[in-house]
This record gives C-alpha cells, sequence and structure tokens, in this order.
C-alpha cells in the first residue's frame, strides 16, 4: 500500500502553531456539521440485565489488506469472547465517508466509535505523529517495538487530548527503491528520477543525491515504463499490486523508515462499556496484536516472493550507502525537531537505548 497517493508538495506539511489552531477549528466545525449526521453513531440496546453495543470502525484500507483483515479478526473475537455484546462493524475504505486523513477527528468527535489509522496522516492535527517517518530513525520491528516502548506515554497524552485510545499498533513494511540498475553504494543513486510517496521520503531522496519526482501514484507505471522516471520508492506490497516488475529490475529494501497503523477507541465509548466488557476488549487487543505484527511481516516476506518469482533482483546496502542514509536521516530529525520542539526528549531517548 502507497501511504500517500495524492501530489506531493516540496514545502514542509507542517503549519505553524497558528494555523494548526485555525486549521483545527476548522476541522472539527466542518466535520460536526457536515458528517456528524450522516454517520452511524453509537447504540446501546436491550434491557439492564442484557445490553448491546455497537460499533464502527472505520479504515482506509481495502479488504484484502492485511490491516484490514486484522481488524476484521479483532472484531469477529470482541463479538465472539463477549457474547456478542459488543458488536463492531469493520468500515472498508470510503465506506464512512470519512478520509484517509479524518480518522482521528473522525473518533475524537464520534463520527466513527474505532478507527484503524496510519499515524503520520494525521500530523496535520497532530503534528507529533509525524516523527515516525523520519529517515533512520525506525528501521525494522525490532526497533519499532522500542520506539513504542519510548514514545508510548506520549502517544497515550495525544490520543486522550482527542477523547480516545490506543487499542493496539501494527507497523506497515518498510519502503525500498525500485529502479532500472541495482542501487547498492553511496553514489548508485546519484541523479535517479525517484518517484516518492511524501513530502518526508522527498527531502531524503534528495540528500541522497537523487532526483525525487512528485507524481500521482495512478500514473506511476506508466511513466516507469515511458522511462519518464527511473524508479520508485514504496513497500513491497506496493510493488508487487502495481507490477513494478514489468518496468523495473531491481528492488533494494532499504528499510529507512517504519510506519505503525493504530486502532483507537473513543473514550466516552470505551467508558459506557461494564469493566467485564472493557477488560475482555484490552485483553484480546494485547493477545492479538503480536499476531497482526507477525502478519506484516508475512506480508512483507510474501510481497518479495512475488517480485522474485517475476524476475526482480533483490539488492542491499553496502556500507557506504548505509553511512549515507544515517547522515541524511540524522539532518532530518534537527529540521523536525525545529517544527515539532516536544518530539526532540522523545527521540534523543529512544536513541540512546539503540544506539543511534
Amino acid at each position: 500500500m502507497d501511504w500517500c497517493h495524492s501530489t506531493l508538495h516540496r514545502k514542509s506539511i507542517l503549519p505553524s502553531k497558528q494555523e494548526r489552531s485555525i486549521q483545527q477549528k476548522d476541522i472539527q466545525m466542518t466535520k460536526m456539521t457536515k458528517l456528524f449526521a450522516a454517520a452511524t453513531t453509537m447504540a446501546f440496546v436491550g434491557t439492564a440485565s442484557m445490553a448491546e453495543t455497537k460499533w464502527d470502525l472505520t479504515t482506509a484500507w481495502g479488504a484484502n489488506n492485511f490491516h484490514a483483515q486484522s481488524a476484521v479478526a479483532f472484531a469477529d473475537a470482541v463479538r465472539s469472547e463477549t457474547n456478542g455484546s459488543v458488536d463492531i462493524t469493520v468500515h472498508m475504505s470510503g465506506e464512512t465517508g470519512v478520509k484517509i486523513t479524518e480518522k482521528l477527528t473522525a473518533v475524537e468527535v464520534g463520527i466513527v466509535q474505532m478507527a484503524d489509522m496510519l499515524l503520520f496522516l494525521q500530523a496535520g492535527e497532530e503534528p507529533f505523529l509525524g516523527v515516525d517517518t523520519l529517515p533512520y530513525l525506525i528501521q525494522g520491528q525490532d526497533e519499532m517495538k522500542v520506539w513504542l516502548e519510548v514514545a508510548g506515554p506520549t502517544y497515550d497524552e495525544i490520543f486522550e487530548r482527542h477523547n480516545q485510545k490506543v487499542l493496539y499498533f501494527v507497523p506497515w513494511p518498510s519502503p525500498g527503491v525500485y529502479t532500472k540498475d541495482p542501487v547498492v553504494s553511496a553514489n548508485d543513486m546519484e541523479g535517479l528520477r525517484i518517484r516518492s510517496f511524501n513530502a518526508t521520503s522527498f527531502t531524503f531522496l534528495e540528500k541522497m543525491g537523487a532526483a525525487p519526482v512528485e507524481l500521482p501514484f495512478e500514473e506511476l507505471a506508466t511513466a516507469v515504463a515511458a522511462g519518464t522516471v527511473d524508479g520508485a520508492a514504496t513497500s513491497t506490497s506496493t510493488g508487487a499490486e502495481a507490477k513494478l516488475y514489468q518496468f523495473t529490475d531491481n528492488f533494494n529494501p532499504l528499510n529507512w523508515s517504519m510506519s505503525p497503523d493504530a486502532v483507537t477507541v473513543n473514550l466516552d465509548a470505551w467508558n459506557a462499556l461494564t469493566d467485564e466488557e472493557r477488560d475482555t476488549i484490552q485483553r484480546l487487543a494485547d493477545e492479538m496484536e503480536a499476531d497482526f505484527w507477525a502478519a506484516s511481516a508475512a506480508e512483507d516476506e510474501a510481497k518479495t516472493a512475488i517480485l522474485v518469482e517475476n524476475g526482480m533482483t533483490i539488492s542491499f546496502a553496502d556500507d557506504s550507502l548505509k553511512a549515507k542514509m544515517a547522515e541524511a536521516g540524522k539532518s532530518m530529525w534537527d529540521d523536525f525537531f525545529e517544527s515539532v520542539p516536544e518530539a526532540q526528549a522523545v527521540v534523543e531517548a529512544y536513541a540512546e537505548r539503540t544506539g543511534k
């Protein structure tokens, strides 16, 4: 899955504090007036002895996506373990009218009771949530676990401010680069016209010596085939689904970042449950999270296998390329701290834990 299909902008996506305040108020009013009336809200049906709670969970992903499948598995488990007293309906991409960047607000105001949201796409409302896109910060699931241990309290505070709590996190596979010629050493990316998937990846590729390109995702395959661009930066999932192996011969899983989805629940809905229901749902979230992470890893492995089966060569960065990635990535950390000062202490604590 490509994380940002819209046209990119070179300018930072992070607005000023005054602009963020105005934007957030506008967003809140828009959603309250235009979406709330059309949304399905929490329903409590039955007697004092037997109540049924119906929740809606929106995900931006389609039925074949592993995140959506994990959400369905979780909903099924909740329904079973609560004997139907909590019934969660998972709505796939576009079904509720909640946009991919509106998940945080949609849960906050009760348009839906739950959402599966890609964190950095909510950074317009909470800039800290863009931190996981920083190159060289989180590389692989082991580092993601450490990151969530360190940053967990900050995430909790953010979501509590927005009237919700996180039930579980699931990481995406890391992005790499698809190219016609192998990218292995520090100089191999020099001048390559690589389609980037968001503003951060654009800046990172530029610092790596590439000539990143702003291009809508739906135009990618045609552009690569025509030679307008030399390749693309995206995940194994997107590369396999878009059949980039028809136009490029090499893939390097540079693993420069890792971003998580979070599944959250509205606090008003959560607090309306019985203690037993809350304990059951939280237990299931804790128990099933590891399976969902395994599904993410399996997705990466399966899609890599598809690339290889279709003739692609998998290359890996040598020491010179790894060093260049680290230098480029860390220079972007400082820029992020200037825009989001509260991120610095969290990142530094994490970097100390991981030796970065």
